[in-house]
């Protein structure tokens, strides 16, 4: 039996234990998994399992912003470690929440996780990360197809951040990492003491090769006040950090790092 189908039937059951986090993107009803792995509603509207263990519930074409090549760039970029203290610092906040709980098992939706590292890496750093449910949703089939391919007990989606396939108030941490947002979504989803972690790059994110890279200001010198703005109007701002490391770029990583820069203007 290859590692895929022994994967697929794992992802299988874990998506059969967690059923109840799904809710048809059709007609709402409740889903669950058939014998011929298809997640199902009780109007029979299904969507198949593929190889790699992901579920499409798309229910129309819809073109990502983002191509493959740049995913791929992405997961380059983070596998060389690029985002750790990030992670870290995002880890250090989930398990203070958990600390506060009475439950040790929460469910934690990553909305817009592109190709699935950063949501991978917070379940390797979590304390006790076996006991959560780790979710991980993009529009892009591109880059969800990239996250399948680790090992990892992550049940990954394609699907629209706009009409989320989730039941209301479905998850405790909603992870939004330099990624665009739908916070009408997230909070109809969220858990009523949820938290939502949100990454948008600061002023000098990747500044020393934008300023090498380009002359337009727009590349240069760009603001994300605007979106932290919006999140605030949309939801309660408990605490914001600022974050900043220096990361020595080895040469062979550098054309991954600049085919980045730029996808991270429109979270």
């Amino acid at each position: 039996m290859s590692i895929n189908i022994k994967k697929k039937i794992r992802i299988k059951e874990l998506i059969k234990l967690n059923k109840y986090l799904f809710k048809c993107p059709i007609c709402n009803e409740d889903m669950f998994i058939n014998e011929i792995d298809s997640l199902v509603c009780e109007s029979n509207h299904s969507f198949d399992m593929a190889r790699k263990g992901y579920i499409n519930l798309l229910t129309s074409k819809i073109t990502s912003f983002y191509s493959k090549e740049l995913f791929e760039a992405r997961h380059t970029v983070c596998n060389a470690g690029f985002y750790t203290p990030l992670i870290i610092e995002i880890t250090k906040i989930i398990d203070d929440y958990i600390a506060n709980l009475y439950s040790e098992k929460i469910n934690i939706l990553d909305a817009g996780c592109g190709e699935g590292s950063h949501l991978y890496s917070v379940l390797q750093t979590l304390k006790n990360s076996q006991n959560n449910t780790y979710v991980g949703v993009d529009i892009s089939k591109d880059s969800i197809n990239i996250a399948s391919r680790n090992n990892a007990d992550i049940i990954w989606c394609v699907a629209d951040l706009a009409k989320l396939p989730f039941q209301t108030r479905a998850f405790d941490v909603i992870l939004n990492i330099l990624s665009p947002a739908n916070y009408s979504e997230f909070n109809r989803v969220l858990y009523d003491e949820g938290i939502i972690i949100k990454v948008v790059p600061g002023n000098n994110y990747l500044k020393e090769l934008r300023d090498i890279i380009y002359d337009n200001k727009e590349f240069t010198e760009y603001s994300n006040s605007n979106v932290i703005n919006h999140f605030n109007e949309m939801s309660i701002i408990h605490t914001m950090k600022n974050i900043n490391y220096r990361y020595d770029v080895r040469k062979e990583l550098l054309p991954d790092l600049i085919k980045t820069i730029n996808s991270n203007k429109r979270c």
